[in-house]
């Protein structure tokens, strides 16, 4: 008995000492802030679910310029004096005021004592986000989203041939300048002539959104085969837009990212989902967070999923019906826009 009772208080103790410890040694949870473009959207989401998924606590404090930049300068001043553990940027408009050109710093203006992670950047190097994808020799890492143009005119190849790319050119985003750049680029491997309509910009230096139907009648008057719709806030915001009137044409749009497919009108593209890609970003930002590793140490990659949607509603509307081996790797869409009623 004596032995039992001894054994039990033994035991009792080690407990007692073990509750203590943890709750000694609990952490306190990390702090992220999270500077937002156009609201918490999937890639935002994914960004937090993984944490939550894990049972890791974060606290969360997000920002949302709503698509107007002169609000980030305020975002960054409230990040210098919150001095959170990490610093999520979204988009390109928002990353390049956060941190600026990586060979044009001012230490006044943009973060640099805080580890900064950036994500949906379609061209990092091309913008000057980072001289290199290994390493952004700062405080900044972050991750890629679009598969490169060259494999995204490939993957589109599968489903039909082209002569002739319709683009949109926003003139006030710098990611609308690099497609076109690089698709220009990419004509004479391809085989391909690119035809642009630059969009009008209001007295404010905004795209104005009269200006895209015109635009999208000029593409269709000038014969093109395929409209590529560029990774633009703008022109995501106005998908329905776009990408409808391109339907009226009888012009298949191919999308860089996923809404215009998911929940537009664009007939295909090949895309990372922004769910994962917001997951994928969460997994390496916890390497600053939980692991202690430098940003400029963690390289900038891409997530190895992609999904090669293809909406069947408006295939039907075409009458361009995938190709039977494309079916066999294709996610098959059957979207209905926000707001419509399709049969």
């Amino acid at each position: 008995m004596r032995l039992t009772l001894a054994l039990m208080a033994t035991l009792w103790a080690l407990s007692a000492h073990t509750a203590t410890g943890t709750k000694a040694t609990e952490v306190a949870p990390y702090h992220v802030m999270m500077l937002l473009y156009r609201g918490c959207e999937e890639a935002c989401q994914g960004f937090q679910d993984y944490f939550r998924r894990q049972h890791i606590p974060v606290r969360f404090t997000l920002r949302d310029a709503a698509q107007d930049a002169t609000r980030i300068p305020g975002f960054i001043t409230e990040a210098k004096r919150l001095r959170p553990d990490l610093l999520v940027t979204w988009g390109t408009t928002v990353t390049l005021a956060t941190v600026g050109r990586w060979d044009k710093v001012d230490p006044a203006r943009h973060i640099t004592d805080l580890p900064v992670m950036f994500m949906i950047v379609s061209q990092p190097v091309d913008l000057g986000v980072v001289p290199t994808l290994a390493s952004s020799k700062r405080n900044v890492t972050g991750t890629l989203y679009l598969l490169p143009v060259e494999e995204q005119i490939r993957a589109a190849r599968t489903y039909f041939d082209f002569r002739r790319i319709g683009f949109l050119l926003n003139p006030a985003e710098p990611n609308s300048k690099a497609s076109r750049d690089e698709l220009q680029a990419l004509a004479p491997r391809f085989g391909y002539t690119l035809v642009e309509e630059s969009l009008d910009l209001d007295a404010a230096g905004k795209p104005a959104v009269a200006s895209l139907t015109p635009r999208i009648d000029a593409l269709a008057k000038a014969g093109v085969d395929l409209i590529y719709m560029s990774p633009d806030t703008f022109l995501n915001t106005h998908r329905q837009i776009v990408t409808g009137a391109a339907v009226a044409h009888g012009i298949p749009v191919f999308a860089a990212a996923e809404a215009p497919v998911v929940r537009g009108d664009a007939l295909f593209g090949v895309v990372n989902r922004y769910d994962q890609v917001g997951r994928f970003s969460a997994r390496q930002a916890l390497r600053i967070l939980r692991d202690g590793t430098v940003a400029a140490n963690i390289p900038i990659e891409l997530p190895r999923r992609f999904s090669y949607l293809i909406n069947l509603r408006i295939a039907q509307r075409l009458g361009r019906y995938p190709p039977l081996p494309l079916l066999d790797v294709a996610e098959i869409i059957n979207s209905c826009p926000e707001g419509s009623k399709c049969d």
